[in-house]
């Protein structure tokens, strides 16, 4: 443990506070560079207009001026287009990127400092890891130019659904922090911190249960924010608990959930708990795409971030409605370039017909998750996508299925008040339809589901990864 993180287990609450706004201060003076996000939502907020035209004639400048730059800066393009013979002038357009193979994480793990600008980091740039729920973590690079290039996508979105100060709102932040050590659980405990140069609540997303959720509610409705944003797993936990418990959570402009699949009737349930709409954001901590839901709960992809793709198993373009591997490069970051990566989720590509809240940005209908939460029945080959078993039952605030062997699937659930019998057995019901009977179906009942990586809800976790057929 280092001695920072000492220092704050063994501190006061009120010392852990400070703790928290000095690194909310570092964020804002050496992560984020405030004029220059303020100026680009400005740029933001003109360019939201263009028309499909003008998206395509940016995109494809920018491809052109990104793809040169990584043949003449970044030593694993500088070797890959001279090994496979390709001109990097030829790639002008979206529809040249074919030319280009695909890029694996495995590649980005096993040659880190390839993809690097000359190959070496630079003392001023930020070094960050992504959460290694889906593999081992990697090492992450971007500039505070870079950085603040894609949060101001994040504020833009923040403008979309009408929150005050698209910067720094006074927002309740539902995220993976671990700001609440274990020894300072005990009867009044404090669940959250306060992050004041951020405007911002940090919450705790490991301590919800049906004892805590009021003491988070009295907070909220203390603290009024105007966004409420974060993993919806856990501000969901806090919704139906609520619920359950008759206390009136405070109206928001907006909820904002991020980093976890957002189930349609999960939004729905989210929208009544606080009187306010519901934003999905799909990105993720590689840079590699920006998502997220308009005013009218479209999801848009957006093209001045850089290009989205989403491809069949043949690797061509999924046509409207079909599912594909999501594929991206981002004009973001200078520093670390990915083209053509795969970024190891889903999506399901979206009409072609313009979007109500008038915006020409292409169209996804829906962000499906992760091809490792995927699991192997030998009895139906791979199978994924449990969320629609548990479509339509009641008593159940969240449940993990975990596939302990080959032969076994064991479901934890965590029960709500109106829980009954019945559930189990329509889910065991749903869930034979989707594995078969050849596999052993165990229910345990818990307290509570331990988080993963950075505080993270897995629906689905495999025990037994290296008993599948590769």
């Amino acid at each position: 443990m280092n001695a920072v993180k000492m220092l704050y287990e063994h501190s006061p609450v009120w010392m852990q506070h400070l703790l928290v706004s000095a690194q909310g201060f570092a964020f804002n003076r050496w992560r984020l560079d405030i004029p220059l996000a303020r100026r680009l939502l400005s740029q933001l907020r003109e360019s939201q207009g263009w028309s499909s035209d003008q998206f395509r004639t940016f995109q494809n400048e920018q491809l052109r001026e990104h793809v040169r730059y990584a043949a003449e800066r970044i030593p694993y393009y500088s070797n890959l287009f001279r090994q496979e013979g390709i001109d990097p002038n030829s790639v002008r357009t979206v529809e040249d990127l074919g030319k280009i193979p695909f890029l694996e994480k495995n590649t980005v793990r096993n040659s880190p400092m390839s993809f690097l600008r000359d190959g070496r980091p630079s003392r001023s740039w930020n070094q960050f890891f992504t959460s290694g729920t889906t593999g081992s973590p990697m090492k992450l690079f971007n500039s505070r130019e870079g950085f603040t290039r894609v949060w101001s996508f994040v504020f833009r979105l923040r403008d979309w659904a009408g929150v005050d100060d698209a910067v720094f709102p006074r927002r309740a932040q539902f995220t993976g922090r671990d700001i609440v050590p274990d020894r300072k659980i005990g009867k009044n405990t404090v669940y959250w911190r306060w992050n004041l140069p951020g405007n911002a609540l940090l919450m705790s997303t490991t301590h919800l249960s049906r004892d805590s959720v009021p003491a988070y509610v009295e907070t909220l409705r203390r603290f009024k924010p105007s966004l409420v944003d974060g993993y919806p797993s856990a501000v969901l936990i806090v919704a139906k608990v609520a619920r359950s418990l008759g206390l009136d959570l405070p109206t928001p402009d907006a909820v904002i959930t991020s980093a976890e699949t957002l189930f349609k009737e999960d939004k729905r349930e989210l929208e009544a708990a606080f009187g306010c709409k519901v934003f999905n954001q799909y990105a993720s901590s590689d840079t590699g795409a920006f998502v997220a839901d308009c005013e009218h709960g479209t999801l848009h992809a957006n093209p001045e971030f850089g290009i989205c793709e989403i491809l069949d198993e043949n690797g061509d373009p999924a046509r409207p409605g079909e599912e594909g591997d999501i594929v991206t490069t981002s004009f973001c970051n200078k520093e670390q370039v990915f083209i053509r990566y795969k970024i190891g989720d889903r999506g399901i590509q979206g009409p072609e017909e313009s979007c109500p809240c008038g915006r020409s940005m292409p169209r996804l209908e829906a962000v499906t998750g992760r091809i490792d939460d995927t699991i192997y029945i030998p009895e139906r080959g791979f199978v994924g996508r449990f969320d629609p078993v548990f479509k339509g039952i009641s008593g159940i605030f969240e449940a993990q299925i975990v596939h302990e062997s080959l032969d076994s699937l064991r479901v934890k659930l965590v029960p709500a008040p109106d829980h009954h019998s019945e559930a189990e057995h329509a889910l065991l019901h749903n869930l034979r339809k989707k594995v078969g009977d050849g596999i052993d179906i165990t229910f345990e009942t818990v307290q509570e589901i331990p988080r993963g990586p950075n505080g993270k809800f897995r629906s689905v976790v495999s025990l037994c990864k290296d008993d599948y057929p590769s």
